[in-house]
């Protein structure tokens, strides 16, 4: 019997206004347990890998191999991973897969069935703020009738889920689509497990709405994320209103340490809910109750359940009650046979220190890490050094240490085209409306301070049309620091418009300071000659003079170079 002891406020002392603290204990017994568990029992989600909006801009280095081992040595026997399926398809009726998708994917399999994990292709095509349309099933059916035909005959760690979180549809339209999908699966594959849920964000309460599907390999899931409040402050995302200055909710409730509502919360449902609901909505008893509706769902239908997300926020909560939260409900979900996959790993919800990508033997959030039932390495301190020597930023692929994408809707972007100087691919950017860019964020630190006077940035670059943007190294944003540029314009005399190859390098100390552009107050500054090569958030390529509409520039061989 595991107790889980909280100290909360929860009485007044007679005669005195000050609210007394005391122990309260929140061990659970003779706790029912769903009837039935899917075959894994507990791991993570690889967010934030495959969700793009084509496959083309799937930055594959984002995990490694290496990811599935760290994975596994934590004792996580699943990892889910979301797909944005229905962004990487063709045109209608056939909504054909990207190859490349699946060149990717199953590599990813692969690499779950080396390591003796699960791993769940999760169909995460959702937007949280546009509901589900009620002709999904349109695209749905061919795509998971692609997958199937492409895993039918892979391990049985493959798991298919249907459709992450759908919402604003009718539960009798969504139940009759997703059977729909359950059967188009069946048509090529009888032996994987498919997991199913309900609308309303995969809710408990709408698990009942599911019809009682005939198929006895189903995995009925839900997510929790509840109290709300606690896991999403900080959150800006969602709303209205957002919660991005929701900052320091403890958890549980406890009325010394509940925070100043902002100004842009006054008068809100969230200062209502603050003021009146948080201390019910934040006693675990309830977060039981809610659980405790799951393992009632199982053992009334006889199936498995799986709580496919459920996490807290970083950013602005507090680490000691983020902790608490997961012992909590881990716990719960444990002594429930509740099996389950945290949001996330690398992320704003994951297991590092921070919501970048951390290193496993560093930078692990060790308290998070065993609160979720996981056992973490040993960290050791890791400095981070300057650059010394020559670094390769793209070359097929993005650097494992760099994340790279871009933004422009309109923006013609693939970090895969096939006409490449070397080697299997180069970058494709085309199309750029003006100041769209793509761009290489060096996760690991750009200290450029040693090389500053002699590095150069060389790469490979053709195209065809006349051309005239901007390379530029930026500072990052943030209380302590400007976004400095530093840049070098690039125009046909640099790259001619003759569809060849060319080798550029620019000297870094031939570049020129042209200001920084402050995202939080929208404001422009002129330059002061203040950029900081020893604090280099990213390289960013940027239609900074006009539209390139029509031109496209391959790029290959991104590589800072040191004499």
């Amino acid at each position: 019997m595991k107790k889980i002891l909280i100290f909360i406020v929860s009485a007044v002392i007679a005669g005195c206004n000050t609210p007394a603290t005391v122990t309260v204990d929140y061990t659970e017994d003779n706790v029912e347990q769903a009837l039935c568990s899917p075959p894994f029992s507990k791991g993570v989600n690889f967010s934030g890998w495959f969700e793009t909006d084509n496959a083309g801009s799937i930055q594959f280095t984002k995990y490694t191999e290496q990811d599935f081992a760290n994975v596994k040595s934590l004792g996580a026997d699943v990892i889910r991973l979301p797909v944005k399926m229905h962004s990487m398809t063709g045109s209608a009726p056939y909504f054909t897969l990207d190859p490349l998708l699946f060149k990717f994917l199953d590599k990813a399999v692969d690499w779950a069935e080396k390591y003796g994990l699960y791993i769940i292709i999760d169909n995460h095509s959702f937007d949280p703020v546009k509901n589900t349309e009620d002709d999904i099933d349109k695209i749905l059916i061919p795509v998971w009738e692609q997958v199937a035909r492409r895993y039918k005959d892979r391990s049985d760690k493959v798991v298919y889920e249907i459709l992450n979180e759908p919402h604003g549809i009718s539960d009798a339209r969504w139940g009759e689509v997703q059977g729909m999908a359950v059967n188009a699966i069946r048509k090529h594959d009888a032996k994987h497990s498919i997991i199913a849920g309900g609308t309303d964000y995969n809710s408990i309460g709408k698990m009942s709405a599911i019809p009682k599907y005939t198929d006895a390999n189903i995995i009925y899931t839900f997510h929790f994320y509840d109290p709300y409040l606690f896991t999403h402050q900080g959150a800006g995302w969602g709303g209205p209103p957002l919660l991005t200055s929701l900052a320091k909710v403890p958890f549980p409730y406890d009325g010394k340490r509940m925070p100043k509502i902002s100004d842009d919360l006054r008068g809100t449902w969230v200062e209502s809910s603050l003021n009146y609901d948080y201390r019910k909505a934040s006693d675990p008893n309830t977060l039981y109750a809610a659980l405790n509706k799951v393992v009632s769902f199982s053992r009334e239908r006889n199936v498995p359940v799986f709580c496919g997300e459920f996490g807290v926020y970083m950013i602005n909560s507090l680490n000691e009650d983020r902790v608490r939260w997961y012992e909590i409900v881990t716990a719960a979900l444990a002594k429930r046979g509740i099996s389950r996959t945290s949001w996330d790993y690398y992320g704003g919800f994951g297991v590092f220190n921070s919501e970048g990508r951390g290193d496993f033997h560093a930078e692990l959030n060790t308290g998070i890490v065993r609160a979720m039932g996981f056992t973490p390495p040993v960290q050791k301190p890791l400095r981070y050094e300057p650059f010394k020597k020559d670094f390769t930023i793209f070359d097929d692929y993005p650097n494992r240490d760099i994340s790279c994408g871009y933004w422009g809707g309109q923006t013609d972007f693939s970090l895969y085209d096939a006409n490449s100087a070397q080697g299997e691919f180069s970058i494709r950017w085309g199309n750029a409306p003006r100041y769209n860019i793509f761009y290489f964020t060096f996760e690991r630190g750009g200290d450029f301070s040693e090389i500053a006077n002699k590095g150069i940035l060389e790469f490979r670059a053709r195209t065809e049309k006349n051309v005239l943007f901007d390379v530029r190294f930026v500072n990052p944003e943030n209380l302590s620091s400007i976004p400095w540029r530093i840049c070098y314009t690039i125009n046909d005399k640099i790259l001619p418009p003759d569809g060849k190859w060319r080798t550029i390098r620019i000297p870094l100390n031939s570049m020129e300071e042209t200001g920084a552009w402050i995202n939080s107050t929208q404001k422009w500054l002129s330059s002061q000659k203040k950029f900081s090569w020893g604090n280099v958030k990213q390289l960013e390529f940027v239609a900074e003079h006009g539209d390139m509409n029509g031109v496209s520039v391959w790029f290959d061989e991104i590589k800072l170079i040191v004499p």
